[in-house]
């Protein structure tokens, strides 16, 4: 009984030293892993793209006429705005952590464009949480909303909801200046 409580205290400590040791491996395995993924989950395509300027299409917009929405339509993407896209952008489109406003710098990157730039963005790229999960009648409606919000006036068309019927109209300028918080 004696040899057996010895012999037990003597390898206590070199099982609690093997144990102490395999955490900290994977503890540190978990750090490295963290610190080589970090850069490549905030560059990725779907978030650098609205930082820097949009990637222009081949069209030309300088004739295409200008977008139009219904009032409808952007009620309808508001809706849909606060479920998939809020939770980043921001209930106001002010932006929230690392995503850009829909407002204001958005208006200077995608502005004057063929609408299905921006279009095709989205419908690829968002919601960042699962990007394509969207319904092109759902990314028309938002980017309605986005319009509206922007100071662009709701007409009698809808916006269409494929790419190549976008890519016949175009953002409309908008004078960043006169745009408050909100679009209004």
């Amino acid at each position: 009984m004696k040899n057996a409580s010895k012999t037990h205290s003597a390898t206590a400590p070199l099982t609690m030293l093997t144990r102490g040791t395999r955490t900290a491996r994977l503890v540190g395995g978990a750090l490295v892993a963290a610190l080589l993924l970090a850069p490549a989950l905030t560059t990725s395509p779907a978030h650098a793209a609205p930082h820097g300027p949009r990637v222009k299409s081949s069209t030309s917009a300088a004739n295409l006429p200008p977008a139009s929405y219904t009032a409808e339509q952007a009620q309808r993407g508001a809706e849909s705005y606060k479920e998939a896209c809020a939770v980043c952008h921001g209930p106001a489109l002010a932006g929230a952590f690392d995503a850009p406003s829909l407002t204001g710098r958005l208006v200077a990157n995608w502005s004057d464009g063929p609408l299905s730039d921006l279009f095709t963005y989205m419908s690829g790229a968002m919601p960042l949480s699962s990007p394509g999960a969207l319904s092109a009648e759902e990314n028309a409606d938002i980017l309605a909303f986005i319009l509206r919000e922007n100071g662009v006036a709701a007409g009698k068309t809808p916006l269409p909801t494929t790419a190549a019927a976008l890519g016949k109209v175009r953002f409309p300028k908008v004078d960043v200046q006169k745009l408050t918080p909100g679009g209004k």
